[in-house]
């Protein structure tokens, strides 16, 4: 006969009834229990999460040496009247499941990169305290990217382990289970004592005086006659990926096709892989066994031989792939006739056959695209790799660190893009950017756009500027007004194209180029033009034309040079002029001349008169004066007005910055009155947390503040019982006088600016290094990094034109500092929503 099964529990005075339930391969197990018990007030809510033993003994004269243990954790806990042979008892009815249950009940947003499926698989298991044993063989790639994606870590794990062929069975020992995991046939052994199960023949179909097994069933089911799996890699894009397998034990081999695409790999070898790995899940099933016994040996995960089977053929080492468990003893009642009930119905395949778990957890699907913000290393504005891809930050990811390690490179749509020619605009640090994914899967983003958001508004004001389109650019590490840009106004009767260079331009025309101007047309340059023409040159001018130079000009040319006038051609300087006229008529003034030549020379007068030293003789013309020099500097400079002179055009109306608060700043300097009160509300009343490294608190005064400032500030004894009854009037005086007028605070002109950095530095010594990083690196400030807020932190504050903006982003870097310290610290991660709101807040502040 079998010994009696027991239960090791937490409690007294609760006798073993039933169990069933069932163990699968790479699935947790699920067990009720049944216990009994005068005592029906039993503590349920102790019960819970606490562990639990069963002991099923072995038959004959190895129940003393091979007991086979149930061990888990109680997750339910209900209770009954139950009456038996006239006894009223309580009966007690557990749910006992693996150390895996809470990964069964989370639900997370993670990513994992540069890790193999064994990697990321042990790391969960580790962080939720799952005893793990490891004897897996198999080669495995490195997962790029990998996320959980709003799903359990159970369901998460699950599914790569079905892709990557893995699985897992668990290993009851008396006082706790451990999940084993396995790739390969040869990982499995006998439950000691079981090597051999024997299988015996009886009129009722089961054994009770003699473990065994009495049910042994063949069943033959149609599987599919091909698996075949596809993807692609951008960087492969011709590369053929497609991956087929046909199925042996398919009745119609080729028949029926199960095609799969995205197959989740990129390289030619892993979906080779992942093919054959179907293949091996069809395979097994095709040689499944289902049968019923006695023997407490047949667990899975382990291996028997069955003797005396059925069919002589069946007779060999089978691998147990499940097991349902029937157990019941005696009630614990005199007088009642019931016996034992140990009935095991189980599944096997054998052993040589390679277990694979069919892929039945689902993949995550996003549904729809989301936005995310453009991250890199510290210190650098662009930060991309040779296929202008760029690194996020989701908001969702609660563990990122906002750098260039937050996201895999992702990938960035583009109007146009071809074989070397299209388009490229690559995001910005910082930036918010449109992810979408293709085909569904969080493994594989895709930024399809971009959007603005309050802290990175328009280049130009919105609605007034609503007429206005094109592209504004901002020089790296530069500020608004280091630019190129392109921009259309469409205002009716307004219309402009504006084009600005931030330093060079160049222009290349291959052929014709062509240049009209309907109305006026000017031109500037603010240092020198070289102008080329390879062969000639045609400038025509209907109408007038005035060339003025400022100083000297050289006009030489290597041939004849004719200049030619129908009315009159003048040359004229100063004192001296000399005329040419159409008629005919030459006139030259001036005060004096002098003619020297060194050869010979003739004057001669055809048909007229030449007369020298005439007395009464009158000029022809008359020469400009002593002024002529002045007059022309005049007018160059006239052409050069103070405002134009190396000055463009400005590229559109700036957006104007969003008031930092919906109201002025407090009459009178108040900010600490309107301010005061909010950070009593953040802090809240008397608190004794042991992860408060300073101790108690009341109202944000910490203990050691207390006992160095209460009798100073308050007149009152430094007690903690005194700390206990402060009031908030209390407090106020103490944060007054050590914290806000030391600092300088109440100068600070922007009132959400102040709360910002008010909240932040008397809750976190780091705080004013932070904030003093922040203005050196994002705001071309030169502060020492010292920690202190004082005059010269505040006035660099002050200094700041959008302040909105600086607040924004001492949000930003003050809540990535609350994450990083729960990455480096995982005990803090039941504050960080607390941390989190807070700074929300502060944004909410109206002034």
């Amino acid at each position: 006969m079998f010994s009696r099964i027991t239960a090791q529990l937490p409690a007294d005075g609760l006798l073993f009834h039933t169990l069933r339930g069932t163990e699968t391969l790479s699935r947790p197990f699920v067990l009720t229990a049944e216990l009994l018990s005068t005592d029906a007030r039993i503590d349920r809510h102790a019960l819970l999460g606490q562990p639990v033993t069963f002991t099923l003994p072995a038959g004959g004269l190895m129940s003393a040496l091979n007991p086979r243990y149930l061990n888990g954790k109680i997750t339910r806990v209900a209770v009954r009247s139950q009456e038996l042979s006239g006894t009223r008892y309580a009966l007690y009815e557990l749910t006992v499941e693996p150390d895996l249950w809470p990964m069964q009940r989370d639900r997370n947003l993670r990513i994992f990169q540069s890790q193999t499926v064994p990697q990321i698989v042990q790391t969960l298991l580790k962080e939720y305290g799952v005893n793990v044993e490891t004897r897996l063989a198999g080669s495995y790639r490195v997962w790029e990217y990998c996320v959980q994606y709003q799903e359990s870590s159970l369901d998460f794990i699950s599914r790569l382990m079905e892709l990557e062929g893995m699985y897992y069975f668990f290993r009851h020992e008396a006082d706790k289970h451990t999940l084993v995991l396995c790739d390969a046939p040869d990982q499995h052994q006998a439950f000691p004592g079981y090597e051999t199960i024997a299988y015996h023949v009886t009129p009722s179909g089961g054994v009770v005086t003699e473990e065994g097994i009495s049910q042994w069933s063949l069943a033959e089911s149609v599987t599919p006659g091909i698996y075949s799996t596809d993807d692609y890699d951008f960087r492969k894009p011709n590369a053929w990926m497609l991956q087929a397998r046909q199925n042996p034990a398919s009745p119609v081999p080729g028949s029926v096709d199960v095609y799969d695409w995205p197959g989740h790999f990129v390289d030619h070898s892993h979906g080779e892989s992942y093919a054959r790995i179907r293949q091996e899940v069809w395979q097994a099933e095709h040689h499944r066994v289902s049968g019923s016994g006695t023997a407490t040996g047949i667990a899975p995960g382990f291996t028997f031989s069955i003797l005396n089977a059925p069919h002589f053929s069946d007779n060999g080492e089978y691998l147990v792939t499940s097991a349902t468990y029937d157990f019941a003893e005696n009630p614990y009642a005199s007088g009642d006739g019931g016996a034992s009930r140990h009935n095991i119905d189980f599944t096997v395949l054998p052993s040589s056959v390679t277990y694979r778990t069919p892929p039945e957890t689902p993949w995550p699907k996003t549904h729809g695209p989301q936005t995310a913000k453009v991250v890199g290393p510290k210190g650098e504005s662009i930060w991309t790799d040779r296929y202008g891809r760029v690194k996020v930050k989701f908001h969702w990811d609660r563990l990122a660190k906002g750098d260039d390690t937050s996201s895999c490179w992702v990938r960035v749509s583009s109007a146009w893009a071809g074989q070397g020619f299209g388009g490229v605009q690559i995001p910005r640090v910082n930036d918010e950017v449109v992810v979408d994914f293709i085909n569904g899967d969080p493994d594989r983003p895709l930024i399809i756009g971009r959007v603005y958001n309050e802290a990175s508004m328009p280049p130009w004001a919105l609605p007034a500027a609503a007429t206005q389109m094109g592209f504004l650019s901002r020089s790296k590490d530069g500020t608004a007004d280091t630019a190129n840009a392109l921009r259309f106004e469409d205002k009716a009767g307004e219309e402009h194209l504006w084009i600005q260079a931030q330093k060079n331009m160049d222009t290349h025309v291959k052929n014709d180029a062509s240049h009209s101007v309907a109305n006026n047309h000017s031109h500037y340059a603010g240092g020198n033009e070289l102008y080329r023409v390879e062969t000639n040159r045609v400038h025509g001018v209907k109408g007038g034309e005035e060339r003025l130079t400022g100083k000297g000009k050289l006009d030489a040319v290597v041939d004849t040079y004719v200049v030619g006038s129908g009315t009159k051609l003048r040359l004229e300087c100063g004192e001296s002029a000399i005329e040419l006229n159409a008629s005919g008529q030459i006139n030259i003034v001036g005060k004096g001349f002098n003619i020297f030549v060194q050869g010979d020379g003739h004057i001669t007068t055809s048909g007229g008169k030449l007369n020298l030293n005439t007395d009464d003789a009158k000029p022809g013309t008359s020469a400009p004066g002593s002024s002529h020099k002045q007059n022309i500097s005049q007018a160059v400079e006239n052409l050069f007005p103070p405002k134009q002179k190396g000055q463009a055009a400005p590229a559109a109306p700036k957006a104007a910055a969003a008031p930092a608060t919906g109201a002025a700043a407090p009459k009178n300097g108040d900010n600490f009155s309107t301010i005061s009160p909010i950070i009593l509300r953040h802090e809240g009343g008397y608190a004794n947390r042991a992860s408060d490294k300073g101790g108690p608190t009341n109202h944000g005064i910490a203990w050691k503040t207390w006992k160095k400032y209460s009798k100073e500030d308050l007149g009152v004894e430094p007690t903690l019982e005194n700390l206990k009854k402060i009031t908030p009037e209390q407090a106020e005086i103490i944060y007054k006088k050590r914290y806000w007028d030391p600092s300088g605070f109440n100068d600070i002109k922007d009132p959400k600016l102040t709360l910002m950095s008010y909240d932040w530095s008397i809750t976190s010594g780091g705080a004013g290094k932070q904030i003093q990083k922040l203005l050196n690196s994002q705001y071309g400030q030169n502060l020492k990094v010292d920690g202190v807020i004082g005059p010269d932190t505040i006035s660099a504050m002050n200094s700041v034109e959008d302040s909105g903006k600086l607040t924004n982003s001492i949000a930003e870097i003050r809540k990535q500092y609350y994450t990083n310290l729960t990455i480096s610290d995982p005990k803090n991660l039941p504050n960080l929503n607390g941390w989190i709101n807070r700074v929300n807040d502060c944004l909410d502040f109206k002034g």
